[in-house]
């Protein structure tokens, strides 16, 4: 771990300001663009501490929370059971990869240092424009705030929804209360906004910083509970509306998902789970259902009335096991959850590959119009969610919901659930439904082995862990206060 601590702890409490912005250029590796800006030839502490810097501390904002995201948008996709990669088991559990894809692995340092060091140059940012400096010193000081909030409300979004527990200059946090500082961090933004006018995020990010942070508060708003100021945000963000994880547009930005599968096919994906061997679903002490419910990625079709999922949870399927005779005559692809058939770069049988990105360049959803519309669906309920799912439905040229019976609350559940899993393909969103839903969603929990790399088991875990170096670095707070804040059937069992 050698410097980890250090970079945490700095990025963490502000303590070598200019260390942190030094490191911010020499941290990312491969993303070399990331901070492509016109920046003093000498970077000190006047960059953080004059308003000069105030643009460069901007990019940096941006710059850390995307390269933080597009590696954590990997991790999720082991907590969405998405597949495993071709890497022997004895390399796997070095590698990138083995945390990332399959493991449902906990900590990972690769986002969770320049999430922190986001969040850092964001409150610091804003501290300094609304104390300190004025508009003639920073002419763009009333879109700055709003920026600096979004991205503190952004990562404060992330640390509340992601992880068991969270420490932010002070006490151990729970996720509640962890959201409910990124729901003021981004009340504030919309304040400022209104204070500003509305404006375009830089680098393309979205079109409206305002509704930007409508979506972005929805989700908070969601995951905290709050039913009636999710739907109301979800209610102003238009269709046809993104917010992206990005930078900039043209730089040929590295783009980590399309990476390791369109690209160089390190994953595959998975059908329907029949193999896992483990113990009942802790927060219901059941034993799971063989097949697994809501798990497969391939092969995903609707049949003619709408249906997209069975009463047992098994998603719609053209073809593979435990399809039945009316899926496999009647059933049409579902041209959301695109794949394709290719060879693992190491060689091998052709395997199913996850299409959803198109380049090294393509940007990553933050804020998709279509959770905000299943937002809406799953606190509507009833006829209200058959309506909203079927316009998405529509707007993506796919059958209409009619199978479904507005008073059957479980029928609708699982409709809303399946609707996510596709309509939010390869995005990292549904992981954030399985964590609402433990009764039903399936975690391998440490338990269990790999279909292919049967050698290889789970890591375990529902939500993720901060590193250890939080715990020691923390005022107040030592290794054993770890995972103390997390729900017993969502802590991590490797911690």
């Amino acid at each position: 771990m050698n410097a980890f601590p250090q970079r945490v702890q700095a990025a963490r409490r502000g303590a070598g300001a200019a260390a942190i912005l030094f490191m911010s250029l020499g941290v990312l590796g491969g993303c070399s663009d990331i901070l492509d800006v016109e920046l003093p030839a000498q970077l000190g502490d006047e960059v953080l501490e004059s308003p000069v810097g105030a643009q460069s501390q901007i990019n940096s904002i941006i710059g850390q929370f995307e390269n933080a995201h597009n590696e954590f948008l990997i991790e999720t996709w082991g907590r969405e059971a998405f597949g495993e990669t071709p890497t022997s088991h004895s390399q796997s559990r070095t590698s990138a990869y083995y945390t990332r894809v399959y493991a449902a692995a906990s900590f990972s340092g690769n986002y969770f240092a320049p999430m922190m060091k986001a969040r850092r140059f964001a409150f610091g940012l804003h501290e300094k424009l609304q104390n300190e400096w004025t508009v003639a010193e920073v002419p763009q000081r009333a879109q700055f705030l709003a920026i600096s909030s979004i991205y503190g409300g952004a990562v404060l979004s992330w640390m509340g929804s992601s992880l068991c527990e969270s420490v932010i200059d002070g006490p151990l946090l729970t996720s509640a209360q962890t959201l409910a500082l990124a729901d003021t961090w981004l009340t504030q933004a919309l304040a400022e906004i209104a204070s500003a006018g509305d404006f375009a995020m830089p680098y393309g990010a979205s079109t409206s910083a305002k509704t930007m942070t409508h979506g972005l508060r929805a989700q908070v708003r969601w995951m905290a509970g709050d039913t009636d100021g999710a739907r109301q945000d979800a209610e102003l963000v238009p269709a046809g509306f993104f917010a992206y994880v990005t930078r900039d547009t043209d730089t040929g930005r590295r783009n980590l998902a399309w990476e390791m599968t369109t690209f160089s096919i390190n994953m595959k994906l998975y059908d329907v789970i029949t193999w896992w061997d483990g113990p009942v679903n802790p927060a219901t002490g059941l034993a799971w259902a063989n097949p697994i419910p809501f798990t497969g990625w391939v092969n995903l079709a609707i049949l003619p009335d709408g249906r997209a999922v069975r009463e047992d949870g098994l998603p719609i399927r053209t073809k593979g096991p435990h399809t039945t005779a009316d899926e496999q005559a009647n059933a049409t692809r579902d041209t959301r959850v695109k794949h394709f058939r290719g060879k693992f770069r190491t060689g091998g049988d052709s395997v199913d590959v996850v299409d959803r990105y198109a380049g090294p360049d393509d940007d990553i959803p933050l804020v998709n119009w279509k959770e905000m519309v299943l937002i809406r669906a799953e606190i509507g309920g009833g006829q209200t969610a058959i309506d909203l799912v079927n316009e998405l439905r529509t707007a993506d040229g796919l059958p209409l919901v009619t199978y479904a019976d507005p008073s059957n609350a479980e029928q609708i559940r699982y409709m809303i659930f399946e609707e996510r899993r596709r309509a939010l393909f390869a995005e990292g969103r549904f992981t954030y439904t399985k964590f609402q839903n433990p009764d039903i969603m399936w975690f391998p929990r440490n338990v269990g082995h790999l279909r292919d790399l049967g050698a290889a088991g789970y890591e375990g875990g529902v939500r993720w862990l901060m590193p250890y170096e939080e715990y020691e670095l923390a005022d107040g707070l030592t290794l054993a206060d770890r995972a103390t804040g997390c729900p017993e059937h969502q802590r991590p069992v490797q911690y």
